[in-house]
Order: structure tokens, then sequence, then C-alpha cells
């Protein structure tokens, strides 16, 4: 199955929040500034399907309601760069969520210079014998998926769940502009209301942040996450299975600080500063643009399936 080379791995540990269940990493500079331009120009050539108040591009088709991917197609060339790199990301060979090796939420790092290296191409970093790349188990060894999503202010997500649609690795790299991401346990929701909150993202979701379903606590459990332009957010294991994400329906994030964001030690210098001199509150001044990147468990070939075309 074709994967990355070993030898081409660059280590997860240093980027896992350790104050999150496992495992969610997050590297805050994946892409550097020109790739995102290139990026955002691609994107825009590309048409968009709309909805009331975002659009978004499922690439290499949508799926479908059952959650098939009904094509064998490639990921488009300009997407192409991202899935490579996230090919070459891996953990040690094993759970590879040893919080002894990892970044503590209460230390301050100089993350600046912890992702020199990042951006392709990969380099640097002593690495273990043994590693596994984050899709070397999938069933097609990487990701055949990506979404992109566009998120003016203003707009949000309900809470929702990936599903079963697809392998439990989820990447999400995003350009133009932060966001703030609210992580809640499945718990938190009656289960008479549970389908209604977990909407299965398979084609972007429910468009609104809302009250889809009753929460018994919000703040049991919850988790923001902080999402810097450029970065790259990673969850897999029971952050995926276990957990709801949504973004809030607003123009302003507040309540921002070491405390309550759980990347915070990984957000670059500049931006912890800058939370903190507007009191953790911070505008949606840009539009942002998301890239979900998935591996869909069941493809089929509709040629194949209903017949090619003469």
């Amino acid at each position: 199955m074709a994967n990355a080379d070993a030898d081409n791995f660059h280590p997860l540990e240093a980027y896992r929040i350790t104050s999150l269940p496992q495992a969610a990493y997050y590297i805050p500079a994946f892409l550097t500034p020109a790739e995102s331009d290139v990026l955002l120009a691609d994107i825009a050539r590309q048409p968009w399907t709309t909805l009331t108040h975002r659009r978004l591009q499922p690439h290499p088709a949508p799926l479908t309601p059952s959650g098939h991917l009904l094509t064998t197609k490639q990921l488009p060339p300009f997407l192409a760069g991202v899935a490579q790199r996230l090919l070459e990301l891996s953990f040690a060979d094993g759970d590879g969520n040893d919080g002894d090796k990892n970044i503590n939420s209460n230390d301050n790092i100089n993350v600046d210079a912890a992702v020199m290296g990042v951006s392709l191409p990969l380099t640097g970093g002593s690495k273990p014998q043994r590693r596994q790349g984050i899709f070397s188990s999938s069933p097609h060894g990487r990701p055949n998926h990506v979404l992109i999503n566009e998120y003016p202010p203003g707009t949000g997500i309900a809470p929702h769940e990936d599903g079963g649609a697809y392998f439990p690795v989820v990447c999400t790299v995003s350009l133009g502009a932060h966001i703030v991401l609210d992580v809640t346990p499945k718990r938190n929701y009656t289960s008479t209301e549970t389908d209604t909150a977990t909407t299965t993202a398979t084609n972007g979701g429910s468009e609104q942040a809302s009250n889809g379903g009753k929460e018994k606590d919000k703040d049991e459990g919850a988790y923001k996450i902080f999402q810097e332009p450029l970065s790259l957010l990673i969850t897999m294991g029971e952050m995926y299975t276990n957990h709801l994400h949504g973004i809030a329906a607003t123009t302003t994030d507040g309540g921002l600080s070491q405390t309550t964001v759980a990347n915070w030690p990984l957000l670059h210098e500049d931006t912890r500063k800058h939370i903190e001199a507007a009191g953790g509150v911070l505008q949606r001044e840009n539009v942002r643009v998301s890239l979900t990147c998935r591996d869909v468990l069941k493809v089929k070939d509709a040629g194949r399936l209903f017949g090619s075309r003469r």
C-alpha cells in the first residue's frame, strides 16, 4: 500500500496537545504564507457548492448519503502537495502518545523554533527506528478525500462528528484566518437528542452552530482549540470517536487564554501575545478556508457500478 518512505517521516510527538484526550496534534506552521497564497488561488478557481451562509468544495467528489465515495479518481493536482505532506507525518510505532515525551500544557516553549523545517520539504529531527505514518493503517494508505469549507465571519457549523464513513484520522488545514474549534464529549448530550446533535459531516454538516441537541453541561469536559492560519490540526482515537466538534456562528471569539485554549503552548508566540493584548477577545475579520483531509472507507467506481457510457 502506497505511503511515504519511512526515511522521510517527520515526528509528531512535539506537537501533541497533551491537555486533550488521546489524541490530537497541532502544527502551527504546516504551510508557508506563499504556499497558502497559491492554494487559495487554486481553490478560488474551482466550482463551489453554495449553502445558505457558506460554500464548500468536495474533492474528488461528494459522498453519498450512505457515506460512499463513488469515484476512484485521485485528488486534484493542486491538493497533491498537501496530501503528500500529511503522509510524511508520523508517530512512534505503538500508541504514539507518550505524554512524558511531549510538551506539557504549562510549558513555555518557542514554537516558532520548534516548527522550523515542518514546511515542505519536511526535514530534520532524530527518528526512532520504527515509526508509523498517520495513514499507514488506513484502507488506502493516504487521504482520498478533501472537503474544503469557507467560513466568512459570523458563520459556523453545529456540533457534529465525522462518523463511520472515514478512517478515524482527520487532518484539518486552516487558511486565511483563525478559527476557534469547540470540542465537547458526546456524553454532554442526552441520548434522545444525540442524532440531531451529531450531524455527520460527510458533505459539510449543518450550517449554523445551534442548539442541535440539548447539552447536559456545556462546560463539562469541553475544550477550545485555536486554529491559526497556515496550521494543521490532527485528531484521532478517542478525540475522533467520543467527541463532537463545532464552530460558533459569531463574529467575536472571547474567553481566550492560557487556561481555556487547549493548544495554547503550541501557538506562535506572536499569536499568544496578540490574544493577551486583546484581553482574550478577537474579532473574526477575514474569511477562513479549511481543508479537511480524510480517507473514505468505502470507495466504488461509479462507471462500473452504473455502466460506462459510450
